[in-house]
């Protein structure tokens, strides 16, 4: 359903008031399954379909466990998770503007189930992306993205700098609380290196947030794993998309 729609502040790296819009468009589905990351592990995928046929996806794998707990306590952890977002949590952001994405990340946040945030807050981000018919990266970075540099894949013994801030990104992540950090750490003038918390999924968001925020490095653990080569070939793709 559509529906007629207020100024909205974009919330990104650099705020600034976008353009106001004829139409809204509303979330009409969030649904989550289980897949597996790179390590053989149960994670979460979230899927939010907005208007007619918009559709935002977002992977990010759960926690880690001992080799010991692995097996049974993940499934039954990454369960829990799907059931608690697709019959508690989806239907408070069914119904939501797709694009008032502070909106909803305080939605997940006021929630008290923070094991999904990321995956969601993402997905919606992705959602809102496809119906502007835009990247990710310029979704979230607005004007600042328009002619970005590309972030470096390095490992932490590579790391040159003495004084860098890791922006670590896990499950409990929003984007807009995200975004509010690294602004402030900008703004005081620190270095910054994107990582995240857990095995890597199919999903190379690092990428686009990097370049999106201006983050000029991204943290890697090895560069012959199969997360690497995810984030290396949407490396690639958006080269080629900016230089062409």
């Amino acid at each position: 359903m559509e529906r007629k729609a207020t100024k909205r502040r974009f919330w990104s790296v650099e705020p600034e008031v976008r353009n106001k819009l004829d139409l809204a468009i509303e979330i009409r589905d969030v649904y989550a399954r289980e897949i597996l990351d790179f390590a053989g592990n149960p994670a979460i995928e979230v899927e939010v379909l907005a208007g007619g046929e918009i559709i935002g996806k977002a992977s990010m794998a759960g926690k880690n466990y001992s080799k010991k707990e692995q097996t049974e306590k993940q499934q039954v952890h990454i369960e829990e998770k799907i059931e608690l977002l697709n019959s508690q949590i989806a239907p408070e952001i069914i119904g939501e503007n797709v694009f008032e994405q502070r909106k909803i990340d305080t939605i997940l946040k006021e929630n008290g189930n923070e094991q999904t945030s990321f995956a969601i807050s993402l997905a919606v981000a992705r959602a809102a992306a496809a119906a502007e018919k835009i990247p990710l990266y310029r979704y979230l970075g607005g004007v600042r993205a328009v002619h970005p540099s590309m972030p470096q894949l390095i490992r932490k013994e590579e790391i040159e700098i003495e004084k860098i801030k890791e922006i670590k990104i896990d499950e409990s992540t929003v984007l807009t609380k995200l975004f509010e950090r690294i602004l402030k750490e900008q703004n005081e003038g620190n270095k910054m290196i994107l990582s995240q918390e857990t095995a890597g999924t199919e999903d190379s968001f690092l990428v686009d947030l990097a370049v999106a925020a201006n983050i000029t490095m991204i943290l890697v653990e090895n560069r012959e794993s199969a997360y690497y080569t995810v984030l290396n070939n949407r490396l690639l793709q958006l080269e080629e998309k900016i230089s062409g």
